[in-house]
């Protein structure tokens, strides 16, 4: 049985380039990404804005968007399909992506998902 894990992307658009980002990122590249395997689902998120982040000691985020993604398999191997689907054109970038902002980490569950009663 493969792993289950999740990517967290965190990105910006161009400045002045929000419509044009969000409608290449929802209609464009959440697809091709998602023809990948191994790649099982995808939820984006827009940064809310609160006063927690001009509390002592916060700070508001650098990047106004992030993704989820669910994966499951092999991080090297699904992540060596979606640089050479990049390369070879089968997923497509934009470039109203700020190359220069973009992070992205892979997280493991750990232990059993709590929930409210």
């Amino acid at each position: 049985m493969c792993e289950k894990f999740i990517q967290i992307v965190y990105s910006n658009p161009l400045e002045g380039r929000d419509d044009e980002f969000n409608e290449w990122y929802d209609n464009v590249h959440i697809p091709e990404l998602l023809a990948i395997p191994g790649m099982l689902s995808a939820q984006r998120y827009t940064l809310r804005d609160t006063e927690i982040y001009r509390a002592p000691g916060g700070s508001v985020p650098d990047q106004r968007y992030a993704i989820i993604y669910e994966m499951e398999g092999e991080v090297e191997v699904i992540m060596t399909k979606i640089r050479e689907a990049v390369a070879s054109g089968q997923i497509h970038m934009h470039e109203s992506l700020d190359m220069n902002s973009w992070k992205l980490a892979f997280w493991t569950p750990r232990g059993q998902k709590a929930e409210a009663n």
